[in-house]
């Protein structure tokens, strides 16, 4: 793996350090500085460097942290700024968005950041960045749910604040971006209970939150907090059908007692029907 310049890194770290401090449109000249930082990292390579694309979102994070700024836009328009200048050089894949989400996430774990923030940012900024090339909403969502749940692991950080903040972002993502929201819950929502399951980690935990933050972002946005929390509740249980009988039980137990704390009845769909994706209505 390609490892990022010392030079680069520092150059990026100082440009967003300076958009953050000055008058430029912040969100436009983020993308930029980081696009370019990109670009300049892979130009000449015949593979794209996932630990570069991870070391710049870090980076980026660090940054905003260090003098204050939004973790959440940070994240977003890094990782769509990663996403841009990978798709100049390369192709854009799975595992770029994966890695973009762990490099922003284990950053801020590492220095103490609002992790539920950058995750949320994380979402909304693979959601939207990719929402011009070949890489559909859910899959976007999925794999950046795993590499945001994979830096908690790392990081030892708090994997219930992490995915309630990762749903967030993909309700707010495909708000941003449009798209099939129902779907895009539950592929996220399945990715981070995987992730969690793959690296040993508190599967019920995840897929409680998980609701939680589905329910407080409907809730938030005028959705139907009943729809989106199955959507969640869903993405849980299909995740729990590859995890074995335990989790089934395990995760469904979370997800109802996730939605009786809310208020809200949890109706999930069993994973092995295939049926036509609800479309989550506003009130």
């Amino acid at each position: 793996m390609m490892m990022m310049q010392k030079n680069l890194g520092e150059s990026l770290m100082e440009g967003i350090s300076r958009v953050l401090k000055g008058t430029r449109e912040v969100a436009e000249g983020i993308v930029d500085i980081v696009s370019s930082t990109v670009v300049k990292t892979l130009e000449g390579a015949r593979d794209v460097g996932v630990a570069a694309v991870s070391g710049v979102c870090d980076i980026a994070v660090r940054a905003a942290k260090g003098i204050g700024g939004d973790l959440t836009m940070v994240t977003k328009n890094s990782i769509i700024g990663v996403i841009k200048g990978v798709h100049e050089v390369g192709s854009v894949t799975g595992t770029v968005i994966c890695e973009s989400a762990r490099g922003a996430v284990k950053g801020a774990a590492e220095i103490g950041g609002d992790i539920a923030a950058v995750a949320k940012g994380a979402m909304i900024g693979a959601i939207k960045g990719t929402r011009d090339i070949a890489i559909s909403a859910e899959d976007a969502a999925s794999e950046a749910a795993r590499g945001a749940i994979r830096a908690v692991a790392e990081a030892g950080a708090d994997v219930g604040l992490l995915a309630q903040g990762a749903v967030k972002g993909a309700i707010g993502g495909v708000a941003e971006a449009s798209g099939q929201l129902g779907s895009t819950i539950k592929n996220t929502v399945k990715g981070l209970v995987l992730g969690a399951s793959e690296l040993g980690g508190d599967v019920t935990t995840v897929a409680r939150n998980s609701v939680i933050g589905a329910i407080e972002a409907a809730r938030e946005i005028g959705l139907s907090a009943e729809e989106a929390a199955g959507a969640a509740a869903t993405g849980a249980m299909e995740a729990a059908e590859r995890i074995g009988s335990a989790a089934v039980e395990a995760v469904r137990k979370a997800v109802t007692g996730a939605g009786a704390a809310s208020g809200v009845k949890v109706l999930i769909k069993e994973p092995f029907k295939k049926e036509e994706e609800p479309v989550l209505s506003r009130k």
